[in-house]
């Protein structure tokens, strides 16, 4: 029988500073490992070869430093940093389009962690291989070494790699949905699911600080040509319509009760406030909750300016991006209450909540967030809390290759690092235990491993501080250069 399988995005996978690379380290696997899985014999994971996908920014500033040293001077600024950066983009590119990466693996079932990054609800029972397939080909055009390219469509390969991992003809109409039914078919029985879908339908809005809503009319419109499950279409807005979402989630449930013996227990993630992490940076006013304004997470105060030149979400936008997040939580919870006892809820939304440090007003002591979340509830001697400093939500500063603040986001500013996805294990396997699943309990994750595995910890890159500091005194020139990847 098997034991656990798990549906999601990024959070899901594992992703962290902007690649998908160690799902050994991802919040399932240590699920797995707590409740005395093998990994990968009894909980089959996917492997990325390389640094991952699509650009993996810890290892790229670790590369680095074995060229410029641990300073990156202005010469180098303007000649070999662009063309470090350059080699290193290709190389993944070359892995990932002609080399191992693009190639099957042989490994033919189905795997325990179905999880894709970037994936929205709708994604689950629509993207297959042979749509990625279509969309790499698609969005490859006929150059096919790009100069500045990272691999075309590096999600849909992602999705590609774990969805249909020997590249079988007989699995290419197989989502995430069909891979969940296979492995039901062969082990007989399912003991427990993990289903943590949707922040992808509004993480857009901070990557992009762009808000791009979708409106009933837009929904009329994607019914009315037939596209409105059609993943690539509906890309054309990073906020989706709240009537759309509890049609898509209901779509899922529906889809995954199907599946799934009626003994399965089933657990449910809500959907975190994107607006929290250090993706973006709040400027302005500050009316306790909400700033005025939200810059990249590497704004600079002084050349922010007021109103603002560099892209940005006002006040407005992220009330709103919250109150829509609010809605996909009702939604979710609305139709998970209708499922039976089966079905049980873990709130891991309400843990940024609870972790945010400007909107509890513990801008003085951003580690006293993380203390408290720990003493309610009774752990004051957590492991996590021995670290110096305790670490934050905040974006990662560091001096000299020194963890100054923050710890729990990886570079990207949007993915956890490792102990973050070791809080999240702990609240799955609490929400588990409390269900009756055997051998689930949150003092059996291995926090020294975890804390041992965590490398942006352990030794953070030296040159992060310097690509910072650059970026806060060129914000400009920044926005180029992300605009070349994204």
């Amino acid at each position: 029988m098997a034991k656990l399988v798990a549906i999601g995005d990024s959070l899901t996978q594992g992703f962290q500073s902007g690649a998908i690379l160690r799902t050994d380290l991802a919040y399932p696997t240590l699920v797995a490992k707590s409740l005395g899985l093998k990994v990968p014999t009894e909980f089959p994971i996917p492997t990325f070869p390389g640094s991952g996908l699509p650009l993996n920014l810890e290892d790229a500033l670790r590369v680095m430093e074995q060229y410029l040293g641990q300073e990156i001077d202005t010469w180098e600024w303007v000649a070999r940093f662009p063309a470090l950066l350059h080699q290193y983009a290709d190389s993944v590119e070359d892995l990932y389009e002609r080399g191992a990466g693009s190639r099957p693996v042989s490994y033919g079932g189905s795997y325990h962690n179905l999880a894709v990054w970037g994936f929205k609800v709708v994604d689950s029972f629509t993207i297959n291989s042979a749509y990625c397939d279509q969309t790499i080909k698609r969005e490859e055009g006929w150059i096919e070494d790009d100069f500045f390219g990272l691999p075309a469509a590096p999600m849909y390969r992602t999705a590609k790699r774990v969805l249909n991992p020997n590249f079988h003809a007989s699995k290419a109409s197989w989502t995430q949905i069909d891979n969940l039914k296979a492995v039901v078919q062969k082990d007989g029985q399912l003991e427990t699911l993990i289903l943590w879908l949707g922040a992808n339908d509004c993480l857009g809005t901070v990557i992009d600080l762009q808000v791009k809503d979708m409106t009933d009319a837009d929904v009329e419109k994607l019914q009315q040509s037939g596209q409105i499950n059609d993943p690539v279409a509906r890309r054309q807005w990073n906020l989706t319509h709240l009537g759309l979402f509890e049609q898509d989630f209901k779509t899922l449930v529906t889809a995954i009760a199907k599946v799934i013996p009626a003994t399965t227990q089933v657990f449910v993630g809500t959907v975190p406030h994107v607006t929290i992490p250090p993706i973006s940076k709040g400027m302005g006013a500050f009316d306790g909750t909400y700033f005025e304004y939200y810059g990249s997470f590497f704004a600079n105060a002084k050349s922010f300016g007021n109103p603002p030149k560099q892209r940005h979400l006002t006040k407005a936008q992220v009330i709103a991006i919250d109150q829509r997040i609010d809605g996909f939580n009702q939604v979710i919870r609305s139709t998970v209450g209708q499922q039976g006892p089966q079905w049980h809820m873990v709130d891991v939304g309400a843990i940024l909540d609870e972790l945010a440090v400007k909107r509890n007003r513990s801008s003085d002591s951003p580690g006293l967030r993380l203390i408290e979340y720990y003493r309610r509830r009774g752990q004051p001697d957590h492991p996590l809390l021995k670290l110096k400093p305790v670490p934050s939500i905040l974006r990662l500063d560091t001096n000299n290759a020194i963890r100054l603040q923050g710890g729990l986001f990886s570079l990207d500013c949007i993915h956890p690092t490792t102990i973050g996805y070791g809080i999240v294990a702990e609240e799955f396997l609490t929400v588990m235990k409390a269900a009756g699943i055997a051998g689930a309990d949150p003092s059996k994750l291995n926090w020294p491993e975890v804390i041992a595995h965590d490398t942006l910890l352990q030794a953070p890159p030296s040159l992060w501080d310097d690509i910072i500091q650059a970026a806060e005194n060129n914000a400009g020139l920044w926005e180029m250069l992300l605009g070349l990847f994204t």
